[in-house]
């Protein structure tokens, strides 16, 4: 059995693309966390159909409550996962889980894109996430925009340590069309549309909030509601908010507006992206994804990673310091077409190198002779 424990919405899209793969290698056994006003991986693997567990919940903005909630989550994982006593561990971000996982004697995967809050290897800037969990494993996968030594900072093997040529988000948003031409048309038929019900056909605006819950934010900065209101006020655009925690908070700020909706219901990529002409992003993977479909995409975000750097060096993305910084630059793009930005982001063939990933699991924990290859082994890559 294959243990596999999604704690980040981000990881149910990823895993989801390579759960067929790995079930071609064994059994595979999914858990989750789910609290009040953090449920949004739960919900993600219910729209999906993906068979899953809840256990535990989510701390929160502050330190002690991180702890008490990874502290109960760990004896909870512990007493459902030691009597199934799975082969390995596989997980993105989920310190809860490998550390059960390592106390069990469970060999650790992680598939890991950003252990750094930063764009720079400085061991200071290594995330706590990264220093609870990433040195207690066994393999570490990663993405090629990362550099391997934000890994071998942290103690690991090269020999330990498999870069794959793609960024992750391209698993999971093949065949997305624009579909912006269609709006009026799709209004009733298409789910994302009838949900937010706008009055008038305008261009959509899709605004994601920062994870400013998160431990590597170092405060909830306003530029990002700052620049709703201005967007609202100067700009002929329906908006639509994707809350990241609760929507609460956006509800009673933003509810009464007429031309901006609150996202309450999970939708796939495939269903909303066709119809955005402009993304404000203050996270990362969001970002991402609308860079690599070619949709115009602002930045306030309050950090720059390694993956932000490469979007924003190859041009994919634009950052803004202030609201009227964000009105100018989404002036701009609202009449821009999407460009074809997909080949920057996969280096090789996409699924040779699912394949790869998989073949190096056989290998490291299915062989008859992973555990002395294990040992013996020199550094090598998958690809």
């Amino acid at each position: 059995m294959i243990w596999l424990d999604i704690t980040d919405p981000k990881y149910v899209l990823f895993f989801r693309a390579l759960l067929p793969y790995l079930q071609s290698l064994d059994e595979v056994f999914i858990t989750t966390r789910k609290s009040s006003g953090y449920d949004e991986c739960a919900r993600l693997l219910e729209l999906f159909k993906i068979p899953h567990v809840s256990v535990g919940g989510y701390g929160g903005a502050q330190r002690i409550e991180k702890f008490k909630a990874r502290l109960e989550r760990e004896n909870l994982l512990l007493e459902l996962i030691a009597p199934k006593n799975p082969k390995i561990f596989i997980t993105g971000v989920s310190v809860e889980g490998a550390q059960c996982a390592f106390g069990l004697g469970i060999p650790v995967v992680h598939f890991a894109d950003t252990p750094i809050a930063g764009n720079v290897c400085d061991a200071r800037l290594l995330s706590i996430v990264a220093r609870l969990s990433l040195p207690l494993s066994r393999l570490i996968f990663y993405p090629f925009v990362l550099p391997s030594a934000a890994f071998t900072m942290l103690g690991m093997e090269s020999r330990n340590l498999v870069s794959y040529p793609f960024i992750d988000i391209a698993l999971w948003l093949e065949n997305i069309e624009d579909l912006r031409a269609q709006r009026l048309k799709d209004k009733e038929s298409a789910p994302f549309l009838r949900a937010l019900g706008f009055r008038e056909e305008l261009p959509i605006i899709l605004v994601r909030e920062e994870e400013y819950k998160a431990h590597y934010v170092k405060k909830h900065a306003r530029i990002l509601y700052e620049s709703v209101h201005l967007l609202h006020q100067r700009l002929r655009a329906n908006i639509v908010i994707m809350p990241r925690y609760e929507s609460a908070p956006l509800v009673a700020e933003f509810g009464y507006l007429e031309r901006v909706k609150i996202l309450e219901s999970k939708f796939a990529p495939q269903e909303f992206y066709p119809y955005i002409d402009v993304l404000l992003g203050g996270g990362g993977s969001m970002n991402l994804e609308s860079c690599y479909l070619g949709i115009p995409t602002i930045s306030v975000r309050s950090l720059f990673l390694f993956h932000d750097s490469f979007l924003l060096e190859n041009g994919f993305m634009s950052h803004a310091t202030s609201a009227q910084e964000v009105l100018s630059l989404a002036e701009s793009m609202l009449a821009r077409a999407r460009k074809n930005n997909k080949k920057a982001f996969v280096k090789e063939d996409l699924e040779s190198a699912k394949h790869a990933i998989i073949q190096r699991l056989r290998e490291e924990f299915y062989s008859k002779m992973s555990l002395k290859s294990f040992c013996l082994a020199k550094p090598r890559s998958a690809f």
